[in-house]
């Protein structure tokens, strides 16, 4: 039960200030040992707070309006309306059988403290009476219910519902779609939705796609519970919901923590596929795209994690698109990660396959931020001297960057000058290792010129 620090607490989880006015006296009077004035007060927010969320409800939903409006007719008859109130939200489903429960005990013990009655109310009843008031009801959003959820699902249809294809902006609608729902029911609209995304019309399937991928964008505790119970680990071994999988963990990459052994092995297979399936011009900012999905698990889990359970996906990927700016983009500060992609890099700056050096080389100045964010003056350098053994074994566009001095990779060669003033000797046993020599090292290194000037 709750003390005095603790019934403060609660207090300060109800919005409604008028509510929460009601309910500081009503721990005043638990406080002065008036434990009966605590119940009558409790019980009288309490059914306020009903009839107001009711009359909110009732906006969207018939069932809700009809009860309403006769507990208002009742309230200015002055009749006795909280006996209708609690047998119509049960036999209508918008509150639980315990909340139901717990709505008569409160108007029993009401009765027994507001009438003489030979009842001494205790300061147990009172805490009781108090807490769970507040935990059931008055801190809680409309009710709990299905109705609101049912509204939704049923305009899942409308062509404009989500306006816009932008992960910020579908979350923003979700929110305010469930702003007035209680958490209680998000195991309700998780299922029902996917129920919709696997078995309705291609608006429909869209809508109830973003809805889900917004819900997991949100990262609230109890819906991604929800998501990762009843989406994640029921359904990614089916094939039907792969696409919709990865565009929930691209959205919450948290969503993968804690998960079953069997579900990360099926996840691998999900992203393996994927990756084995997409083109090198496809699109890497679509939240399904592998590059997002593996970003968005390092972002959130972090280097261990995805090193323990994807490290072949990483591989799969960066081997498919070494270019992929979507996981580039947030690699840096991860050195497990950035040894990996160094390693597949410098494969392919150096392969003895022209296609695959002359890729690499005409496309680097893409990624030449990135790169002088993530690798250190020794890891630049690798790949610069894997880019010219390429040119030494006749790779046009390698020889062509070369004989550029580099220019198109600015960012890149400012690390490399910095590094080799620094250390030409360690530079010098990197070349040898990577060309076999060092009889090209000081023209190689001449593409770099010393920002130090000499004092004479």
């Amino acid at each position: 039960m709750p003390h005095l620090h603790d019934m403060e607490e609660l207090i300060s989880s109800i919005e409604d200030n008028q509510v929460k006015d009601y309910m500081k006296e009503a721990m005043s009077c638990y406080m002065a040992n008036a434990y009966r004035a605590c119940i009558v007060l409790t019980y009288l927010a309490l059914f306020d707070d009903i009839v107001k969320k009711l009359g909110e409800l009732g906006k969207v939903n018939k069932k809700a309006k009809r009860i309403y409006d006769e507990a208002q007719n009742k309230i200015h008859e002055q009749d006795v309306y909280e006996n209708y109130l609690i047998e119509q939200l049960a036999s209508n489903s918008l509150i639980p059988k315990l909340d139901t429960s717990f709505l008569n005990i409160l108007r029993q013990l009401r009765n027994k403290s507001a009438h003489p009655s030979g009842h001494s109310a205790s300061a147990e009843e009172a805490r009781f009476v108090f807490y769970e008031s507040i935990n059931r009801f008055l801190s809680k959003p409309i009710l709990t219910t299905t109705q609101l959820v049912d509204d939704i699902l049923a305009r899942l249809d409308d062509k404009h519902f989500f306006p816009s294809m932008n992960i910020r902006k579908i979350s923003d609608i979700v929110k305010k779609e469930i702003l007035n729902i209680h958490h209680e029911t998000f195991p309700y609209i998780v299922n029902k939705l996917l129920e919709k995304h696997l078995n309705s019309s291609s608006e429909v399937k869209k809508n109830a796609g973003f809805f889900l991928t917004g819900l997991a964008y949100l990262k609230d505790d109890k819906s991604s519970n929800c998501l990762r119970k009843y989406v994640i680990d029921s359904k990614c071994s089916d094939s039907k919901c792969s696409h919709l999988i990865l565009r929930i963990i691209s959205a919450n990459g948290s969503l993968l923590l804690n998960l079953e052994p069997v579900t990360y092995d099926r996840l691998k297979s999900v992203i393996s596929e994927k990756i084995e399936n997409i083109g090198l011009t496809d699109n890497d900012s679509k939240f399904s795209h592998p590059s997002i999905v593996l970003s968005s698990i390092l972002r959130s889990c972090g280097e261990d994690f995805i090193i323990t359970h994807f490290k072949s996906q990483l591989t799969q990927l960066l081997r498919k698109n070494i270019f992929s700016l979507s996981f580039i983009a947030h690699m840096s500060n991860h050195p497990k990660i950035i040894k990996i992609y160094l390693r597949e890099a410098v494969k392919k700056a150096g392969s003895l396959d022209f296609d695959k050096a002359n890729h690499f080389s005409s496309n680097i100045f893409d990624i030449d931020n990135y790169l002088a964010e993530s690798l250190s003056g020794s890891q630049a350098f690798l790949v610069i001297a894997n880019i010219s053994k390429a040119a030494d074994n006749g790779a046009y566009e390698a020889k062509a960057l070369r004989a550029s001095n580099f220019s198109s990779i600015p960012e890149l060669k400012e690390i490399i000058v910095k590094y080799i003033e620094s250390n030409k000797a360690e530079a010098k046993s990197i070349y040898e290792r990577v060309a076999g020599d060092d009889e090209g090292f000081d023209i190689l290194i001449s593409k770099f010129p010393s920002t130090q000037i000499d004092i004479i």
